[in-house]
């Protein structure tokens, strides 16, 4: 088989499909990706695990422009490469992609990591409604990550072949993200500069307003001020298309605080995630939260909200707390609660340990070949009809 995987960018690659693809590629499958090949935060061109990489500039945004620019540069990617199977990842490539396809295409499938105008409101979520929907139409199949991604583009998408997949999206690397000894966390802790005896809170992502960035600052600045030995550590950098959420006045004071540090984006995050004793991710915008599954595999409880894909990860109060008032507020009291408990937060983190296996990446290997095993049969019992 050769198959083209259609991604944003080489982030996304690295971070959920990295496994898969060493997995096609070992079993003698042809990949070709089309992706950005130039990372968010920089980076170098290269060829990834035996694929052949096709830099394609994906719009990030509405601009129709660049949607169209980079749906003739995919036309060409396909015409060159002449794959068996399409496969596209992320909505805004999934609308890209939409816009490509011609009657010469090949089978073409795709995956939402979250339908967009499900966690929008206003003219935005109206218009990314009319997009979504045309574009799962256009495709051959979709699937989605959770049951209310399914019911609410069927709803929209009428004729489309909408699926769910099975268990939690991409899952997790459990391999990457083991539990550390006790030592080998003091050692992490001391690398990072954490003072001993701190309860250490960590946030992974775009520091942006809809991942719930805005919502961390201030809850932390909140319980910072009547707890000294609380800390934060942020993982991750600020996104140009989308705003921290955070005034000059709260960017200034993040800055100040002596008790938060910021890590920056680390490829290896499960380094810095593993030396927290608590996560927090009040996301309102998400598919299946990756980061989620990798804090609670590595034993770290977390604190959510009650959005699209974060309650389905987090298990209230079983490995951490599910938020239903997302307020600042709300927030910081849950912070605090979970820094003066010591017993919950083992409590949680045994649990969370207990039934890391929940989100192994296997099950969305396995998965994927007989997605493509079935294509591939229904491409060959129509060839010799026509």
């Amino acid at each position: 088989m050769r198959l083209l995987l259609v991604i944003p960018n080489i982030v996304s690659y690295r971070s959920f499909l990295r496994e898969l693809c060493r997995a096609l590629v070992a079993d003698g499958v042809e990949v070709h990706l089309a992706c950005s090949l130039a990372s968010l935060w920089g980076g170098r061109k290269e060829e990834e695990d035996g694929l052949r990489c096709h830099d394609v500039a994906f719009a990030r945004g509405m601009n129709p422009l660049a949607h169209w620019r980079a749906a003739r540069a995919l036309d060409r990617v396909v015409e060159e490469v002449r794959p068996d199977l399409v496969h596209v990842h992320f909505s805004a490539a999934i609308f890209t992609t939409a816009l490509a396809r011609t009657a010469r295409w090949p089978q073409t499938i795709a995956t939402f990591h979250g339908v967009s105008f499900l966690a929008m409101q206003g003219w935005k979520a109206l218009l990314l409604r009319v997009m979504e929907a045309w574009a799962a139409r256009r495709l051959d199949a979709v699937w989605v990550l959770s049951d209310d991604d399914r019911e609410g583009l069927r709803a929209v998408a009428r004729g489309a072949s909408v699926h769910r997949l099975a268990g939690f999206g991409v899952g997790c690397d459990l391999a990457r993200f083991a539990p550390v000894s006790a030592s080998g966390r003091a050692a992490l802790r001391s690398q990072l500069g954490i003072v001993p005896g701190q309860v250490v809170f960590a946030f992974v992502g775009r520091f942006v307003a809809f991942k719930g960035f805005d919502v961390v600052v201030r809850a932390f600045l909140q319980c910072a001020a009547a707890n000294p030995a609380v800390c934060l550590v942020l993982i991750g950098a600020p996104d140009d298309l989308h705003p921290t959420g955070l005034t000059p006045a709260e960017e200034l004071a993040l800055q100040a605080s002596a008790q938060i540090i910021d890590a920056g984006y680390r490829p290896d995050v499960e380094h810095v995630l593993a030396a927290a004793d608590a996560f927090v991710f009040p996301s309102r915008r998400e598919g299946m939260p990756v980061c989620l599954m990798e804090a609670l595999a590595l034993g770290v409880p977390a604190i959510t909200c009650d959005t699209r894909g974060c309650r389905e990860v987090v298990r209230d109060g079983i490995d951490g707390l599910v938020l239903r008032d997302q307020s600042v507020p709300s927030f910081a009291a849950a912070m605090e609660r979970v820094a003066g408990d010591a017993g919950l937060r083992r409590r949680w983190a045994a649990q969370a340990l207990e039934d890391r296996s929940r989100f192994s990446r296997d099950r969305f290997i396995t998965e994927q070949n007989h997605i493509y095993e079935a294509c591939l049969r229904a491409v060959h019992a129509v060839r010799p009809a026509a």
